[in-house]
């Protein structure tokens, strides 16, 4: 469905999107053959118009995948990594990270795609914001989209770090 990039990151991949079959990519590489790092992957119930779109992605030991995205606990990281690029057949988008949150991976953000209305939206960022480790001067508004980067992190299987980003940008570049 689209590319995931953030500059000088091993995070430079094709994202996958099967909604029927959410997790097909977990363990297959693009061509479909078993690999166990995967290959980055929508959420199922997301669609490019969803007001959060999320992606998941192995944080392999050998520095792959989403690897990268654990770097974000440290602040100085994300001043100089602040942009995330999502291109897709619409366009190039970019989103300025916003947050950095270490949760569990039955979280309520998980089921946050759509916002039901303004209220709804604000109150979501507010919780998000509040567990953040840290977040930036890129607060989201009402009708911005979102990007939330999701990875294994921590000492338990359902210990995950995402990365939400706000978008700030769009460009008419088509893939």
């Amino acid at each position: 469905i689209g590319w995931i990039c953030i500059s000088d990151t091993a995070v430079d991949y094709p994202v996958m999107h099967t909604p029927q079959e959410q997790e097909k990519y977990l363990r297959k590489n693009f061509d479909c053959e078993y690999s166990s790092s995967g290959v980055p992957f929508m959420q199922g119930n997301n669609t490019l118009e969803s007001d959060n779109i999320i992606i998941y992605g192995h944080n392999m030991k050998n520095g792959t995948m989403f690897s990268d995205i654990t770097k974000y606990r440290n602040e100085t990281f994300c001043t100089e990594h602040p942009t995330i690029e999502f291109e897709t057949g619409q366009g190039l988008k970019l989103y300025s990270v916003f947050a950095v949150v270490q949760i569990k991976n039955n979280d309520s953000w998980y089921r946050f795609t759509i916002a039901t209305d303004e209220v709804d939206y604000e109150n979501k960022v507010a919780l998000i914001s509040e567990a953040a480790l840290y977040t930036t001067e890129s607060v989201p508004q009402f009708g911005q989209q979102l990007l939330t980067l999701s990875t294994c992190y921590g000492n338990s299987k359902s210990d995950r770090l995402i990365v939400i980003a706000v978008e700030t940008s769009k460009k008419n570049i088509k893939l």
